[in-house]
């Protein structure tokens, strides 16, 4: 009797599997032909019925990944990573690729990291992470240029203020002082516009060549 209880249990389960295996094959095909809006709601639809189904997860992140609905790429790949499975690693390589879309630098090198300890021969992620941390040392090395420029301008301006105002008289000082206050104001003014445009250019070019060279998989 135990026995013929398990038996509506598997007459149940089958078709269930069979339709998710279905539904998956119809997400692989509209994913294939660059589909991916339908993709996306394929795959949604399959986790509507099974919530914890890596294949879909992952095809959903893919889809949503091309859609560059970045926050919906980077849910589904997460979802994938927290368990264990064939899936894990590709979706961490994946998960780091949308960070970086998203502007999230420093996750997208900690989550390259990641996959390269699961998978010590991901020439992908390595590459990727390589092109990150020299982006990342390009902008320190500016920022740290940028600040050393300040600071040579300031102390050269403070340095001809106390020569002018040596020999000058107390009127001929106080107007030389709102003299250098209101060009120092300027120049202020003007590094400031510098900074603007080398800012506005640089990040384009630097992203720019990261995009170029940056990798993705074969999903």
């Amino acid at each position: 009797m135990r026995k013929l209880l398990f038996l509506p249990l598997l007459l149940i389960s089958f078709p269930l599997i069979a339709g998710v295996q279905g539904d998956l094959r119809q997400g692989g095909k509209l994913y294939q032909h660059k589909k991916y809006g339908q993709a996306f709601a394929k795959y949604n639809e399959i986790l509507q019925k099974d919530s914890q189904n890596q294949d879909a997860a992952f095809g959903a992140g893919a889809s949503a990944y091309y859609l560059k609905d970045y926050k919906a790429a980077e849910a589904a790949f997460k979802q994938v990573t927290q368990q264990e499975s064939v899936r894990n690693q590709d979706a961490l390589f994946n998960l780091g690729n949308t960070y970086y879309r998203e502007g999230q630098k420093e996750k997208a090198i900690a989550t390259y990291r990641q996959a390269i300890l699961k998978n010590p021969q991901d020439k992908e992620a390595i590459h990727n992470l390589q092109i990150l941390l020299q982006e990342q040392q390009n902008q320190n090395n500016q920022n740290d240029q940028n600040k050393q420029n300040q600071n040579d301008s300031s102390s050269n301006q403070q340095q001809g203020d106390q020569e002018n105002q040596a020999g000058n008289s107390p009127q001929q000082q106080e107007q030389q002082q709102q003299q250098s206050s209101q060009d120092s104001e300027k120049e202020a003014a003007q590094r400031v516009m510098q900074m603007a445009r080398e800012n506005e250019h640089k990040p384009t070019t630097q992203t720019g060549a990261a995009n170029e060279n940056l990798v993705e998989k074969d999903w």
